[in-house]
């Protein structure tokens, strides 16, 4: 109990001293976030139109090099510029806690000039090593440590969802593998700033933290983990109580907006602090640790060529909150009279919903029909014998125990193998069949054409000489992974709504003629949606599959959800129906996270 005593009321005292801090940080942070990374990305999207350079994936990268070599250049340099931006971010972070640990904050102007310093002397080994870090938090990413620059990039869940429903022992593998390089990340978390505060070398300040964490990872961890749960559990009560009050409020009152407004900029308030409160943490401790290692060498500086950081008037302070208050009031009564939420459209990813049923087949088709989606998404494939089944993976061997591709068998050795999933089993149905079936049943498809390699000559006109009037007729639409064939498809079948798959959207929009784009759920934001639909582009996002991740694809303004739960999507639309306030308030939350 005294540990944890004692750790509050130093977290307490820091915090009392750190007005210099807060207002260092929300400046950096306002520019790096705001002004820098939107350049980068501009200038990235610029660099992809001028070279007219459509998509980017390791399909691509041999046409790159031979034809935009200076582009590739370009674009791997405002990569490196985004790291640089972090490594920026990182030691001006861990300067500013320093000087306040020490009762000696400092202006701006001085924490951006030792910030440069420390630029200068930045070596090879310490920024691979920084990239390290940079890769550790990426599953981390809002848990801890919160910088806006190291966790702009996350893992896609679809990758963590395949390793974990489809391969135990990589799972398990990836999990311990994992554990050990957190391990790792905890032992030497001291080297960087061994590095900046110290001026050790990369090799000796390895060595240094490595010895100094020998019998402190637990509490090192434990403190680390207590102060995570403490911001989540404060932020998450806040936003609770305050969406609460606004649902008191609305419910028994007839000043609905105006409360909203005012509890919605309590939340911004309450955000803005758990930024600060999120970015000090990992620093405050490691400093900590530091200034009580008797080995700890402080650093001397000349603070006659420093600026101390001069507090504000109190005056001016008030001004300064006063002109906050009325922009954020405007923006936020803005928003909360005119922000609508997209109803999108319901589409059964492989046709089925809550496991009820095998992907792709007939029957399962029957059954999802029931539920009436909008569309129901599925696979299809060209065999040997240039007919096409309903299959997503491959390879066989996962689903029907057989060895070999679809590719490599014909239609009637396909049709005779069966699929065994969600402990059940239905025959391999031919596109043919599956699309006869479809249509008695006046259900829509979205086709995903897949093809193993991106060399596929006469896929595409032999695809559409079989199926283009049916498909047209019908209603239904098409989409693949692989760009050449969905920009194949629009030209030669305009009328066919036609979509390209974006596993990551790290950029933006590709220059695509697509009529819309699927995007993979962790990597879509409203920026993209809203910058697809100035292109006139649709955007569909996989997989959403409760309550509140749909809702949170359409307060994106998501114009289709692909979900295995097709009931979760009906609950969140049925919902958005009968929203207020709080309900906006709650969207907006969930957007902000």
């Amino acid at each position: 109990m005294q540990y944890f005593k004692t750790l509050f009321t130093s977290t307490f005292t820091f915090l009392k001293q750190s007005q210099a801090y807060f207002r260092s940080v929300l400046l950096m942070h306002g520019f790096l976030l705001l002004i820098c990374l939107p350049l980068l990305s501009k200038a990235s999207y610029f660099i992809l139109v001028h070279n007219q350079i459509q998509f980017l994936a390791l399909s691509n990268l041999p046409a790159l090099i031979h034809q935009h070599p200076i582009a590739l250049l370009a674009l791997v340099g405002i990569a490196l510029l985004i790291l640089l931006l972090a490594f920026f971010e990182f030691t001006f972070l861990l300067l500013s806690v320093y000087f306040i640990q020490i009762k000696r904050p400092l202006a701006l102007q001085a924490l951006l000039k030792m910030t440069f310093a420390q630029l200068r002397h930045l070596r090879i080994g310490t920024f691979f090593f920084f990239l390290y870090y940079c890769l550790l938090i990426l599953p981390l990413g809002g848990l801890g440590y919160h910088s806006d620059l190291l966790t702009k990039f996350k893992i896609p869940a679809f990758i963590l969802d395949y390793i974990l429903m489809n391969r135990r022992i990589v799972a398990g593998l990836f999990i311990l593998v994992y554990l050990g390089l957190l391990y790792l990340g905890l032992r030497l978390i001291f080297t960087l700033p061994n590095i900046i505060l110290q001026q050790m070398t990369f090799k000796k300040a390895l060595t240094s933290s490595w010895r100094f964490t020998h019998q402190k990872t637990g509490s090192l961890l434990g403190r680390l983990l207590l102060i995570g749960a403490a911001l989540i559990g404060f932020t998450g009560l806040t936003f609770f109580l305050l969406i609460q009050l606004q649902a008191l409020i609305e419910t028994h009152t007839s000043v609905g907006l105006p409360s909203a407004v005012v509890i919605m900029t309590l939340l911004q308030a309450a955000m803005l602090i758990n930024l600060v409160l999120s970015t000090v943490a990992v620093f405050f401790i490691v400093i900590d640790y530091l200034l009580a290692d008797p080995q700890f060498v402080q650093p001397t500086f000349n603070y006659a060529t420093l600026k101390l950081s001069v507090p504000l008037s109190g005056r001016w302070l008030l001004f300064v909150a006063n002109c906050v208050l009325i922009g954020v009031g405007t923006y936020n009564w803005d928003y909360l009279r005119s922000v609508t939420i997209q109803q999108p459209l319901s589409i059964s990813h492989r046709g089925v919903s809550q496991k009820d049923g095998v992907q792709n087949s007939i029957s399962a088709l029957r059954k999802t029909t029931r539920l009436k989606p909008d569309y129901v998404e599925m696979d299809v494939q060209l065999t040997k014998d240039h007919q096409f089944v309903a299959f997503h993976d491959f390879q066989l061997a996962p689903l029907t125990g057989h060895s070999g591709t679809p590719q490599s068998k014909t239609l009637a050795q396909l049709t005779k193998m069966t699929v065994h999933e969600h402990r059940q089993s239905a025959p391999i149905a031919s596109f043919d069949d599956y699309l006869a079936r479809a249509n008695q049943l006046h259900q829509k498809l979205l086709i995903e054409i897949k093809t193993p390699t991106t060399d596929n000559p006469g896929l595409v006109q032999h695809f559409l000489n079989k199926y283009q009037a049916n498909i047209e007729a019908h209603g239904h639409m098409v989409q693949s992974l692989n760009w050449h064939i969905v920009e194949a498809v629009k030209k030669a079948a305009p009328k066919i709504q036609t979509g390209y798959i974006l596993p990551f959207n790290f950029i933006g929009p590709p220059i695509s003629n697509a009529d819309f784009y699927a995007v993979e759920m962790t990597t879509v934001n409203s920026h993209f949606i809203q910058a697809a639909h100035q292109e006139n582009k649709a955007v569909f996002v996989w997989t959403p599959n409760d309550q509140q991740a749909v809702q949170r694809m359409m307060y994106f303004g998501a114009d289709g959800v692909v979900t295995d739960n097709l009931t979760a999507v009906k609950q969140a639309k049925q919902q958005n129906n009968q929203r207020h306030y709080a309900d906006k308030l709650a969207y907006y939350v969930i957007g902000i996270g």
